[in-house]
């Protein structure tokens, strides 16, 4: 009872936090203050021994507000605490992936064999029309996953175990939260915000029943391994912020409905050499992206309402 007690109050706090930060972005500067961390070569045996106590330092923190620690890690962050982690310890890329890209590849009517020289390449790809054959691109809705989850029982128990939920700049903190939305703003009529999230669709029978409506595309390597559930991402104009994914294999995304631009950028210390640049993605098409190398940021044109299916694979 007392932790469930906790979890509920830290869960409030950090809703009240995020209200306040929400129009707010991290700054990249401030991720490569941590890279610091990481060239301790460079360092003299002062700084070297400073940071060690801070580390220690930081750790008996930890231990000692170890109960909130874990209320705060069991919330699903608009930016999860560990992505700072991650970013600190990413492997420094190969700017090779970058160089001299100005524009994605864009392919048409492609099959598996003509795909091959594409299979896991870290230049980002259009497939067009890849997926206009699927069911979902006729008959997803927000109302069709409302639906289903309204009705399922346990629907949203999925995603307080371990499949997340990401509101990005959105004002809405769970999928029930999304679903009980009035008509008026879940249709983005004039005057009401716009918003836009995604979720691990997790749960067995809302997956097995979505699965019914898509497949996977049929240019990617046969012998891939692909993981057990996909994400779903939908909603106007606010998109994706600029973000790197920590996933152990590369993106694709189908755009079911409407239509995205990406924002695409090298991560750091590819700046000098690589550019950033833009493209449009159409409804039927097919995007690959190795969004662990690339900086990657959506929005929705026209008061459009945009929804894709997203998985790995590798």
């Amino acid at each position: 009872m007392l932790k469930t007690l906790n979890k509920k109050r830290a869960s409030e706090k950090l809703r009240s936090i995020q209200k306040r930060a929400i129009k707010r972005g991290l700054s990249l500067e401030f991720l490569r203050q941590y890279n610091n961390i990481c060239n301790l070569d460079q360092t003299n045996k002062r700084t070297k021994k400073s940071i060690v106590l801070a580390i220690i330092s930081i750790f008996v923190l930890l231990v000692l507000s170890s109960a909130w620690v874990k209320s705060f890690l069991a919330i699903r962050c608009l930016v999860p605490t560990n992505y700072l982690v991650w970013e600190v310890t990413r492997p420094l890329a190969d700017c090779a992936y970058c160089e001299n890209l100005t524009k994605p590849i864009i392919l048409y009517n492609v099959t598996r064999q003509e795909f091959a020289h594409y299979f896991y390449s870290s230049k980002p790809i259009i497939v067009k029309n890849a997926i206009n054959y699927w069911r979902a691109t006729k008959e997803f809705s927000f109302e069709l996953f409302k639906r289903l989850y309204q009705h399922t029982d346990g629907s949203y128990d999925s995603l307080e175990d371990g499949c997340q939920f990401l509101n990005f700049k959105t004002d809405l903190f769970t999928l029930k939260e999304v679903f009980d939305m009035p008509e008026a703003r879940a249709r983005y009529e004039p005057g009401q915000d716009p918003w836009y999230v995604g979720w691990g669709n997790c749960h067995p029978d809302i997956l097995a029943k979505v699965r019914q409506y898509y497949d996977i595309p049929n240019f990617l390597p046969e012998d891939a391994e692909f993981p057990a559930t996909e994400n779903i991402f939908f909603g106007y104009e606010i998109g994706a912020v600029m973000h790197l994914d920590y996933i152990s294999r590369l993106m694709w995304q189908g755009q079911v409905k409407g239509s995205k631009i990406w924002s695409v950028a090298p991560v750091p210390e590819c700046d000098h050499i690589c550019n950033k640049f833009q493209f449009h993605v159409q409804a039927g098409d097919v995007v690959l992206l190795d969004t662990r190398i690339w900086y990657h940021a959506t929005t929705i044109p026209n008061r459009e309402f945009s929804l894709t299916v997203q998985s790995e694979y590798g």
